[in-house]
């Protein structure tokens, strides 16, 4: 079974903006996704990095469109790296 690990710098991001509830809401269609196929997702890639990301709608009066950037481990677990408001993408 493939696991949604949320790293440091992505729970720091988190408790920005507003805690791991907040959070979560707006993440659960995200978070199911990912479960079934995270390869599905966008990719960025360069000489220097490669991530996937998925973007979130607003909540109103609770949190802005966010982007959720994550990678894919060699035990094919979903790390989420980093989480923000408006990114362009």
């Amino acid at each position: 079974m493939r696991n949604i690990v949320w790293s440091a710098e992505f729970s720091k991001q988190v408790e920005k903006a507003g805690g791991a509830r907040i959070v979560d809401e707006a993440l659960a269609p995200v978070i199911e996704a990912l479960m079934r196929k995270p390869w599905g997702f966008p990719k960025f890639e360069n000489d220097f990095t490669s991530f996937r990301y998925a973007k979130v709608d607003a909540l109103p009066e609770k949190l802005g469109p966010i982007t959720v950037i994550f990678t894919i481990d060699t035990e094919k677990n979903v790390v989420l790296q980093w989480f923000d408001e408006d990114i362009p993408f």
